[in-house]
């Protein structure tokens, strides 16, 4: 898992970091030699994932060190541990572990997910190491998703026994919006001031606590009160971009910025 906050780096970058090839980073495992760098991969995963913050600080350290001729005594940022996040990127299988276990399908049915024609995962909120072919798609690396990405999906998949397909008859007309109870008004009133009070300390954990619900309910709260908060922002200020929804709440994943800034964008070009 790449907690919240974090700027994931593979061999690659860490390579181009230190100044080497990646071969010869590799070869020396030069990451065993950097005390307190923390491997954000999944145990099992043959892709090494970093803090780049981390390599970075270790990199000036032994720059330092090597000019005055000393052992580096590395000093790293720490990363993020323990609570999690709606904005923590997941792999492939972490994404499924997510999930409520009620709500979990086997390993091999969620990577047929991924490329599936019925029910097909989101696209990815990140992929990391892979390039860029001629028709403009990304070929290789690995793909991650935002933990919030994955609920909100999985809040829109039928659950076990579920009909599948069932839509609408056809025939059937748009019905009036169904009025919230005042206790769900109430918990929308409550998630929207605490995001406006302090937006970047805000977790689905955090907010799950202070209403008295499950951490999956919290989560959707969360995120719908993020849209309205984007939605507000831009009536009011037409020009607004991805770095002031990053700026407005607290969001550090630029790809969650950008889509909740598009979502907001459409659904005030539909009124």
């Amino acid at each position: 898992m790449i907690p919240n906050g974090i700027t994931p780096a593979d061999d690659q970058t860490a390579a181009d970091i230190f100044g080497m090839s990646v071969g010869y980073w590799r070869d020396t495992k030069h990451w065993e030699k950097i005390r307190g760098l923390k491997l954000l991969n999944r145990e099992g995963s043959r892709r090494r994932i970093y803090s780049k913050e981390q390599l970075l600080a270790a990199q000036v350290e032994e720059a330092r060190a090597k000019a005055v001729n000393e052992q580096p005594k590395y000093d790293l940022p720490p990363v993020p541990a323990g609570e999690e996040h709606p904005d923590d990127l997941l792999d492939l299988e972490e994404s499924l572990q997510a999930l409520p276990e009620d709500r979990r399908v086997t390993l091999t049915t969620w990577k047929g997910y991924r490329y599936g024609t019925k029910t097909r995962l989101p696209d990815p909120d990140l992929n990391l190491g892979g390039k860029k072919g001629e028709d403009g798609e990304i070929v290789g690396g690995e793909d991650f998703w935002r933990r919030q990405t994955i609920l909100d999906w999985d809040a829109n998949r039928p659950g076990p026994g579920s009909e599948p397909g069932r839509g609408r008859k056809v025939g059937s007309k748009n019905r009036a919006p169904r009025r919230l109870t005042p206790e769900a008004q109430e918990r929308r009133d409550r998630t929207r001031q605490l995001l406006d009070e302090n937006a970047a300390g805000l977790t689905g954990k955090s907010l799950a606590e202070d209403l008295g619900v499950h951490q999956v309910h919290a989560e959707r709260l969360l995120s719908a009160a993020r849209r309205d908060k984007v939605r507000d922002l831009l009536k009011a200020r037409p020009e607004l971009t991805v770095e002031d929804v990053q700026r407005e709440l607290g969001l550090h994943v630029v790809a969650h910025a950008r889509k909740l800034l598009d979502e907001a964008s459409k659904a005030l070009a539909e009124q």
